[in-house]
């Protein structure tokens, strides 16, 4: 067994250990065994040697549709998974793209594409991966995606402010998959564990109903607002760009799908000067009256100084 599946197989191990201790309640024999093997396991791990970091995330499930580790019910797999990567391909384009269309095909989808590449053992769930890519910056954004999905599902089963927070570098469909993936699990009175490198999200089954609840209940608004201010330029590589409004606000967010790479040149020569930007303005609000703006910089023109 290489290092790589057996370090996969006694962090399955570890998850199983830990389900079993859920399961054995207050059981002192019980207890202490599981707690001892589930010692050795991270002992094994903590020698093995350190693998080379690749992009993946794994989701673990309990509850209802799980028979112990024994399998998982083949149709809310279908129907969670669907979501799940919609949700992060949606992300990925809006984040490489700036606004991603409400409806329609997703531009440069196949790059977000994630492949089934292990069925963790010692507890139910699945390790997705994108395939090997020639482009490395793609894998580090596919990366980024993720571990800012965790922390947003992570959120959203903790408190409005936090998940409110969460939600200002969030695309609205991509939002609206998230929606989509937490009714899935909630509906089947599921648990999720998702794992991203090193960040661990566990949503136990009274977490995916809040977090279910709490997004669902979560209000969009989109439109297109003119500012003036202070240009503070734009990144062209990562898309993204910084506005400084005449009433002190900085606006950050990402340049628009549309604008072209000369264009974006042409904005970044007013970096500095009195400008009145374009703006598609998107306003996620939770039922508690939490706020926040999402920013997407449509245009850009020159203000005469007086």
């Amino acid at each position: 067994m290489s290092a790589i599946t057996r370090t996969s197989f006694l962090k399955g191990q570890v998850l199983e250990m830990d389900r079993l201790l859920e399961l054995s309640g207050d059981d002192p024999l019980m207890g202490s065994g599981l707690r001892s093997r589930k010692a050795e396991i991270e002992e094994e791990l903590q020698q093995l040697p350190p693998q080379e970091a690749r992009v993946r995330v794994s989701l673990y499930f309990s509850g209802e549709p799980v028979s112990g580790s024994y399998g998982i019910d083949a149709e809310f797999a279908a129907k969670a998974l669907a979501p799940f990567l919609d949700m992060v391909k949606t992300q990925y384009i809006a984040e490489k793209h700036g606004r991603v269309a409400p409806r329609g095909p997703v531009r440069d989808q196949a790059e977000a594409r994630l492949l089934l590449t292990g069925l963790p053992r010692g507890s139910v769930g699945f390790e997705l991966s994108p395939p090997p890519a020639a482009d490395l910056f793609n894998e580090r954004q596919i990366a980024n995606v993720l571990d800012r999905l965790s922390t947003t599902l992570s959120a959203a089963g903790d408190n409005d402010e936090g998940f409110a927070q969460a939600l200002e570098t969030m695309s609205p469909r991509a939002f609206q998959r998230m929606r989509d993936f937490l009714k899935v699990v909630a509906d089947n009175h599921a648990s999720l564990r998702l794992i991203v490198a090193d960040r661990v999200c566990d949503l136990d089954k009274d977490r995916v109903v809040r977090a279910s609840t709490r997004a669902s209940a979560t209000t969009t608004d989109e439109q297109d607002v003119d500012r003036s201010g202070i240009f503070r330029g734009a990144a062209l590589e990562s898309g993204r760009f910084d506005f400084r409004a005449d009433e002190g606000e900085i606006l950050s967010g990402w340049i628009a799908d549309d604008v072209s790479d000369e264009q974006a040149n042409e904005m970044n020569q007013l970096t500095n000067l009195p400008s009145r930007a374009t703006l598609h303005q998107t306003t996620f609000t939770t039922s508690s009256g939490q706020s926040r703006r999402r920013w997407e910089l449509r245009a850009l023109a020159a203000v005469p100084v007086r």
